[in-house]
């Protein structure tokens, strides 16, 4: 991956522009796909509430989701104990996490959009492109570690698949980062003191 840069331009407007190996394209089109897929189905097997579909409103799940990496991207509103009312984390969640998984829905479409199924390597995002799109990596980047964290615990650090996967994450890492610093621009410490 070539590190992002911030091109500007009077008819484009901002642009982020970098460029993806073949390999990399497509982990993170892999990766997208897959948390989306994860998504969906959290959303396809939310209860039904029928006071919610007369009136519109969203209504999904009251309890996290059993799948760890899952239940990393939809955490609990409250920490434990911290609730003034019993079932008020549950209230929460059943109101709120079917907006949630839609916004984390629309982030990956927009990094799968831009990949593209041509297998484009060369990236360029708007402004508002760059946000969604670092809100997915995040969401990638988090639902991975839940996995790596599994992964180690059932073959070890010294595994050659957990290797692979801290590769993969450290890219992700480094990804993140380079978009973020390319969005942020250069920071002058002295303007913080």
């Amino acid at each position: 991956m070539d590190a992002w840069t911030k091109k500007k331009s009077m008819m484009r407007g901002t642009r982020y522009i970098t460029r993806l190996e073949p390999l990399e394209r497509e982990m993170l089109g892999d990766s997208a796909s897959l948390v989306a897929n994860q998504l969906m189905e959290r959303v396809r097997t939310a209860p039904k509430d029928e006071l919610a579909e007369m009136t519109g409103m969203p209504s999904g799940h009251a309890e996290a989701p059993d799948n760890p990496a899952l239940a990393r991207l939809l955490p609990s509103y409250f920490a434990d104990g911290a609730e003034e009312v019993e079932g008020d984390a549950a209230l929460m969640r059943q109101l709120n996490e079917t907006d949630i998984i839609r916004q984390k829905l629309l982030n990956l479409r927009v990094l799968c959009d831009v990949l593209g199924p041509d297998g484009s390597v060369n990236i360029s995002l708007t402004e508002s492109e760059a946000a969604m799109w670092t809100n997915a990596l995040a969401d990638i980047r988090s639902y991975h570690y839940e996995q790596l964290k599994q992964l180690i615990a059932e073959k070890g650090e010294d595994a050659e698949q957990v290797i692979q996967a801290n590769q993969y994450m450290d890219w992700l890492g480094s990804h993140l980062d380079s978009l973020m610093y390319a969005m942020m621009g250069d920071l002058d410490l002295n303007d913080l003191e």
